[in-house]
């Protein structure tokens, strides 16, 4: 009998039935996860991690400098000495030289509060080593009234710094080092979150000024010009030395604390957690928490996380000889977490860089050490700020800890052998115009690029004539050549003969820095053009790409054919070229006149099709036109045409719409899958324009509806892939789904694997029916965290009529990594039998399988069952949103059914409401109170319950609070406390003492009780709430409890597993397992236990504000509680709890106020017991 798909599964007795037998799966085994180091003795590892090292509240003492630095260890050969320490300097954050060759630190005993406006006591300093024994000598304040200063950067006339809540420029004008004056140059940016913020300022060749946004914050930042930068966190950006412009560089990413450039001229960067080190491509976006990306995708990475903690600070890529060959083409990143500097080694496919982790340059035993910040020097050192701390955590701690240290800070030099560039310590600013020319061809970069500034805004025009005699002078060293260019164009004294000559020297690197003069030239002309057209001809694929982005400037057709025309000659590992050309597509085609030219203009297929991605991130109706017209034109995959479809819906006019509307009706008439997709993508488009409605379609919905429900039907047998788990677990969703491979595996990135999709779940994935052939093979991918016993993965082929006979078998082997395995089973015995193929996941980890090859038909799905139950909740909530009363009867029917999965008794619940709310609210309170029911499913009934706003329901609701409890009330609770009815209900119990006081400022509660509350409910709350305690008493005493638990007993971590992918991977990911609706959880470990209990127990006693609520109330009186994702004109797109988006349009919203509350649930301390909590914080501990 075909399995039924049950959401609160039962356990099966014979899941391991037949296991006897199996066969290990031995052939083309591959583990293909990054090689890790040499195993280091465990007596080492102890050293270097673990113990104090996990804990967020380091328990050690701190040492003193002299004992700090006898715990670091180097590669053979390098050295590493004290620069300078407490009490000269304070705790640093950010570090620049200046053309003297002094640091200059920026330090903060502030953070991570922010002083109040005028009050700051922050420092900039200079320290100077003047008789070069590698030690700073002399420290000089520079201003000690900054407010958090992160970023700062020395100028020939005083320094950029920043300090909250804006960007300014001092300037010192008469050469004490103490600025005279300070101006406003840009701001005033956002400082909700203090531990990112402006930090890296950074001069480029160009003479601009980069700069990292930090985290969280949103910061609207107006140049001079007028012109203002839209950042938001993870932001990079970039502005004019004197504040005239502002502009954005890239979006994504998370935490950016680091800038660097190569010789080549990119730019790199470290973040927290969407990529250890990223090669910036201007205008490009990358992922962040929930991102979509804009059509063509996100830009490429170097490299995924592998063993670094998400706490990357600082970048230094070595620019001397001084270094060993093998450690000079290296990236240095910070850990602040795990204590030590990365080494990344890299390479160019093509233009793209590709990343290696070499493991460590520096490790330390002491837990305090805090790397934030790493530069190379002018004398070619590594100089390493150490933030000395008992505490780095800004979430996972408390901010007014005291154990936060405010007094110690390091700053480290790390050489090899004591080799160092004696030009690092020339002043500079006394340097004649030949030595600092000189200097363009015998330093390292830094020096290179200190001698450029003093060139351009100290010496200035005089400078010209020399940087001209360079230029045309034979065998010029190609840095220098390439900096006098870029000085000389600073100066706006570039002869257009010399960039010419440029632009087909014999040198690559200095045809790949004339390009990109030609893209920063202000003086764009046709000669340029055709310069930038034959780039992309040019040998070296960094000129190619450096053409690609000077052809933007040129909005004409005929640089939309020539990238065309150059696009399939690309090298297909040439990733970063790849997206710069859609990029540079795209950016083209958002000039609405030329867009509106292309839409119109004639293209042969491939020219259309190469159009139509870029096109697809084009928010106008002439873009929505043109992907209309291709899906109608062309023959295209099926993910194409949808995704075309789907955004031309969203700018095409009502009338428009409606052909589309029918086109999709008469194309995709047998095709319902297709059909569910674009009509949501039509749904979408009619909510965040604020348009109604109209007949089309409405009858559309109602087919669809009656499709999707109506084969297979909700309550007859499956005839797709289904599943059993081994144990009760109430699910939102059909876990079995198809997915990409693993990273760093060999398969096509296209290819999708069957099995549960997040790693912890326990049972069997089992196919449809079907004959046996005479040989079956398929590729298969797990891996097991179990590492010494207990059963593995299997997959076996059982008979059909008997699924206790099993005719094959393979165990997987064990491994903590992803694997790959093929199997292939000889089936002549049982050819042509009726068989089921299991996938048998009874560990924690995953099993998952693909390609599979010997059926006559295809058994792996086109369509995930996962995305197939999604479609019948969907067209089960769309019979209420469109009120298709003929359905109404098979809603009645699910509700009560439970054979059937939650999530459609839920669907159905929903529905019914919309059609009648008055008749079907006490049948839903019917449920709410019966406590057969699991306690997940009563909430969301009770959610569904108060999202109708009316006086009989509100009724309803508060008979339900008399006959529930716990956290079922709390959600009764909820829905009341948004109306004035409710609030006065709510206080009322209170003051009778029915309720406790603390249930007003409960998670959830408190945001709508004072939202839209009268001045006399206000009075009264306040009068109520005037003696607790800031944080719940209760909730410390259950902490300490678990904690001495766990302690006293320990917990079970590969049951732990189970328990993270129940209750916590839907919006985390570890091992990039997982949702991204939180913070990714990679390292976690190194919280230490008290930390980790703390925020599952009490997540709201620190929020991140990336994970910030909101409370919305609705024009209708509905009132919702999600995550702001984004927003645009018309809407303003949220998360709920779920992670499920939904669109609000901006005049449907009557207020919306940030709550205090997280996305994290609250509700922990009760849904795991004792033993689930020791389990979980067990695996929890040892993710690492």
């Amino acid at each position: 009998m075909p399995l039924r798909i049950n959401i609160l599964q039962t356990s099966y007795l014979l899941l391991l039935a037949g296991v006897i037998g199996c066969t290990t799966a031995l052939k083309l085994t591959k583990p293909t996860a990054a090689t890790e180091q040499t195993a280091e003795v465990d007596t080492a590892r102890t050293r270097f991690s673990g113990g104090d090292f996990d804990e967020h509240i380091r328990k050690s003492d701190p040492r003193t400098p002299e004992a700090e630095q006898a715990g670091f260890v180097l590669p053979p050969g390098f050295e590493i000495n004290l620069f300078a320490s407490e009490p000269l300097i304070g705790k640093p954050l950010n570090m620049a030289f200046d053309a003297k060759g002094r640091l200059w630190v920026s330090q903060s005993g502030e953070y991570p509060f922010a002083a109040k406006a005028g009050k700051g006591t922050d420092r900039i300093l200079i320290l100077e080593d003047r008789n070069h024994d590698g030690k700073a000598d002399s420290g000089t304040t520079v201003l000690d009234t900054l407010n958090i200063p992160i970023g700062l950067l020395p100028t020939h006339d005083g320094l950029l710094a920043f300090s909250i809540p804006n960007l300014y420029r001092f300037t010192d004008t008469n050469g004490d080092d103490k600025p005279d004056q300070r101006q406003k140059l840009l701001g005033p940016f956002g400082y909700t979150d203090t531990h990112g913020m402006v930090n890296h300022i950074t001069r480029g060749f160009d003479g601009w000024i980069q700069a990292c946004h930090g985290f969280t914050n949103l910061s609207k930042v107006p140049g001079a010009d007028g012109d203002t930068a839209k950042l938001e966190s993870g932001s990079t950006f970039r502005f004019r030395m004197d504040g005239s412009r502002a502009e954005l560089v890239t979006k994504g990413r998370v935490n950016p604390f680091g800038l660097v450039y190569d010789r080549w001229g990119y730019l790199y960067s470290p973040d927290s957690h969407s990529s250890p080190l990223t090669q910036l491509i201007r205008g490009a976006e990358y992922p962040h928490f929930g991102r979509i990306s804009e059509s063509i995708g996100f830009a490429p990475a170097m490299k995924p996380h592998e063993r670094e903690a998400t706490a990357l600070a600082g970048i230094a890529l070595p620019s001397s000889p001084f270094f060993p060959e093998t450690y000079r083409n290296s990236f240095y990143v910070g850990d602040v977490v795990k204590c030590r500097i990365y080494r990344n080694s890299f390479t160019f496919n093509g233009s793209s860089p590709v990343a290696k982790n070499e493991g460590e340059l520096m490790r330390s035993d002491d837990p305090w050490f805090r790397p934030v910040d790493i530069v190379e020097g002018p004398d070619g050192a590594l100089y390493v700020a150490d933030f000395y701390n008992r505490i780095i955590g800004h979430y996972e701690v408390p901010l007014d800890n005291p154990g936060r240290d405010r007094q110690r800070g390091r700053i480290w030099r790390i050489t090899y052998k004591g080799k160092v560039d004696k030009l690092g310590y020339t002043d500079w600013t006394k340097a004649p115009v030949a030595e600092l020319i000189n200097a363009l061809a015998k330093g390292n970069l830094p020096v290179r690029m200190l001698a450029m500034d003093q060139l351009v805004n100290r010496v200035g025009p005089p400078a010209v004539g020399a940087l001209l005699a360079v230029s045309v002078r034979k065998n010029t060293p190609p840095d220098q050549y390439v900096h006098s260019m870029w000085a000389l164009n600073q100066l706006k004294a570039l002869p257009k003969a010399l960039l010419m000559n440029a632009l087909h020297h014999k040198q690559a690197l200095i045809r790949t820095h004339a390009m990109r003069v030609v893209h920063e030239s202000p003086g764009r002309s046709d000669t340029l053009l055709a310069e930038a057209r034959l780039g992309l001809a040019d040998p070296s694929p960094h000129v190619r790409r450096a053409a690609v982005e000077a052809l933007t400037d040129y909005p004409r057709l005929e640089t939309i054919r020539a990238l065309l025309d150059y696009q399939p000659t690309i090298d297909s590992l040439d990733t970063h070229l790849t997206y710069t050309v859609r990029l540079a597509l795209r950016t083209l085609l958002r000039n609405k006149l030329l867009g509106q030219e292309v839409a119109s203009a004639s293209w042969a297929t491939e020219q259309r099709q190469a159009l139509a991605g870029p096109m697809s991130g084009v928010n106008e109706a002439y873009a929505a036109q043109f992907l209309f017209q291709t899906v109608q034109r062309l023959p295209l995959t099926k993910a194409d045409e949808l995704t075309y479809l789907g955004h031309a819906a969203r700018f095409l006019t009502d009338t428009e719409r409606d052909d589309l509307v029918q086109f999709v009706r008469d194309k995709y008439d047998a095709d319902k899958n297709g059909q569910f997709t674009l009509f949501k993508s039509v749904q979408q488009a009619i909510k965040k324009q604020g348009s109604v409605v109209n007949e089309s379609v409405k009858a559309w919905a109602v087919v669809l509806a009656k499709q999707l429900l109506d084969s297979p039907r909700l309550d007859g047998p499956r005839p797709d892939w289904t599943f059993r788990l081994a144990e009760p677990t109430y699910l939102k969703d059909n876990p079995v789904s198809l997915t990409p491979p693993p990273q760093n595996m060999a398969f096509a990135k296209d290819q999708k694997f069957l099995g549960f999709d997040l790693g912890g779940y326990k049972g069997v994935v089992r196919s449809p029916a079907f004959m046996a052939p005479k040989q079956l093979a398929f590729s298969v991918v797990s891996f097991n965290a179990v590492r010494s016993s207990g059963p593995k993965h299997l997959v076996r082929l059982v008979s059909a009529t008997d699924t206790t006979h099993q005719l094959a078998c393979t165990e997987l082997a064990r491994a903590d990594e992803y694997r790959a395995d093929e199997v292939t089973w000889g089936l002549a015995a049982h050819e042509g039998e009726r068989v089921y193929l299991e996938l048998v996941d009874l560990t924690p980890g995953i099993v998952r399988i693909t390609n599979v090859r010997g059926t006559a038909t295809p058994i792996l799905p086109m369509v995930s069952p996962k995305e197939l139950d999604e479609q019948k909740r969907f067209a089960l909530e769309l019979v209420g949103d469109f009120g298709i009363t003929t359905l109404e009867p098979l809603l009645q029917a699910t509700l009560p059914n439970q054979s059937l999965p939650y999530y459609f008794r839920l669907a159905s619940a929903k529905s019914l409401m919309k059609l009648a709310p008055v008749r079907y609210a006490n049948l839903l309170s019917s449920y709410i109170e019966d406590e057969q029911q699991p306690v997940p499913f009563r909430i969301q009934l009770a959610t569904i319950l108060g999202d109708t706003p009316r006086p009989e329901i509100e009724a309803v609701m508060e008979s339900a609070l008399k006959r529930t409890h716990g956290e079922v009330q709390l959600e009764l609770l909820k829905s009341l406390a948004s109306s004035a009815m409710g609030k006065d209900l709510i206080m009322a119990q209170v003051t009778t003492g029915t309720l406790y006081t603390r249930m007003l400022v409960q998670p959830g509660i408190q945001d709508r009780l004072l939202l839209n509350i009268s001045q006399p409910q206000k009075a009264r709350y306040d009068q109520l709430t005037a003696n607790l305690s800031p944080i719940d008493e209760a909730r410390e005493v259950l902490i300490t409890s678990r904690l001495a638990s766990f302690s006293a007993s320990g917990g079970i971590a590969d049951n732990g597993r189970q328990v993270f992918a129940t209750h916590c991977a839907t919006c985390h990911q570890i091992n990039r397992e997982g949702g991204l609706i939180g913070p990714q959880l990679d390292g976690i470990g190194s919280w230490g236990s008290k930390a980790l209990a703390t925020k599952i127990l009490d997540p709201n006693r620190n929020i991140s504000e990336a994970f910030r609520m909101y409370t919305i109330r609705l024009k209708s009186g509905e009132v919702r509680t999600a995550l702001f994702r984004r927003d645009d004109a018309q809407s303003i797109t949220y998360a709920d709890v779920m992670g499920t988006e939904f669109v609000v349009p901006r005049n449907d919203i009557a207020d919306s106020q940030p709550s205090r509350h997280t996305l994290m649930p609250n509700q922990f301390g009760t849904v795991l017991n004792e033993q689930e909590f020791n389990d979980l914080l067990s695996y929890l501990l040892k993710v690492k």
